[in-house]
C-alpha cells in the first residue's frame, strides 16, 4: 500500500482530545496500559524513563500516537511502550510504516535493536509486531508476575 506524507512531532496538549479518542477504539490497550488512570497521570507515569511521546499524521491528519524511550532502564536499549493507530485506518500497514520510520530513526543513531514487550495473552499485539520486523527474544516475569513476552527488532 502506498502510503503519503507520514511525519511526527512531541505530543501537545493540543493532541489529547485525539489521543482519548484513539483510546476508546483500543479496549485492550486500555485495560493493560492506561488501567483507570486519567491520561494525563498514565503519560506522567512514564515522565520518569525520559522518552518520547510522538502524535503521528499522514497528509496533515492524526492517525496515531507512539511512546519510545532511546535508552531503557533495563538494557539501556530503545524500547517501543506504545503505538496506538486510528481505528479507521488500521490493517492498512501505517503501524507497520511508523515503527519502520522510528527503526529508521534509531539505526541512524548508531543503535542496533529496538524492543518491545507485550503481555502474553495478547496474541494480536504480537502478530502485529511480527510483521513489523520484531523476533522472539524471551519471556520475562512482570513484579506483579505478569508474563511478558519481549521482542527484539533487529536495525541490520
Amino acid at each position: 500500500m502506498a502510503i503519503g506524507n507520514l511525519s511526527s512531532s512531541c505530543v501537545t496538549h493540543a493532541d489529547l482530545t485525539f489521543f482519548l479518542e484513539i483510546i476508546k477504539d483500543s479496549a485492550a490497550w486500555e485495560e493493560e496500559e492506561k488501567s483507570g488512570h486519567n491520561l494525563m497521570e498514565y503519560m506522567a507515569r512514564y515522565q520518569k524513563l525520559n522518552g518520547e511521546w510522538r502524535i503521528w499524521r499522514l497528509d496533515g491528519e492524526r492517525i496515531a500516537v507512539t511512546f519510545h524511550v532511546n535508552s531503557s532502564p533495563s538494557n539501556g536499549k530503545p524500547w517501543l511502550g506504545t503505538i496506538l493507530v486510528k481505528n479507521s485506518i488500521r490493517r492498512k500497514g501505517i503501524g507497520t510504516k511508523i515503527i519502520e520510520q522510528l527503526a529508521a530513526e534509531l539505526k541512524e543513531k548508531g543503535e542496533k535493536s529496538f524492543f518491545a514487550g507485550v503481555p502474553e495473552n495478547r496474541q494480536n499485539w504480537i502478530y502485529f509486531l511480527a510483521d513489523a520486523g520484531f523476533e522472539q527474544f524471551k519471556m520475562e516475569a512482570s513484579p506483579d508476575e505478569k508474563e511478558f513476552l519481549i521482542m527484539v527488532c533487529p536495525l541490520i
